[in-house]
C-alpha cells in the first residue's frame, strides 16, 4: 500500500511539473515549486516508513526548513524586484 501511495505522490511531481512549467505568473510556478517540495518531503518520509531508516526523518525536516526558507526568499525578492 505505501508502494502505490509512493508512485502516486511521484505521478503527481510530474503533473505539477507541468503545471510550473506553463503557469502564466511567476506566483504560480512559485506555489507549484512549493507543492513539489513538500510532495518530495513525502516521498522521503514514506521511504523512511518503508526502510525503516529514522535519519530519513531529519533529511526530511531539513528539507522542509530549506524549501520553507527558500520559497519565503523568492517571494520577497518577487513583491521588492516586480516581474522577473
Amino acid at each position: 500500500m505505501i508502494e502505490v501511495a509512493s508512485y502516486l505522490i511521484t505521478v503527481l511531481i510530474a503533473i505539477t511539473a507541468i503545471r510550473i512549467i506553463i503557469g502564466p505568473t511567476v506566483w504560480d510556478r512559485l506555489l507549484g515549486f512549493n507543492i513539489v517540495l513538500s510532495k518530495i518531503l513525502m516521498l522521503i518520509v514514506l521511504f523512511s516508513m518503508i526502510f525503516d531508516k529514522t535519519y530519513l526523518l531529519d533529511i526530511a525536516i531539513t528539507y522542509a526548513l530549506i524549501g520553507f526558507v527558500s520559497t519565503l526568499f523568492i517571494a520577497r525578492f518577487l513583491k521588492d524586484r516586480g516581474r522577473i
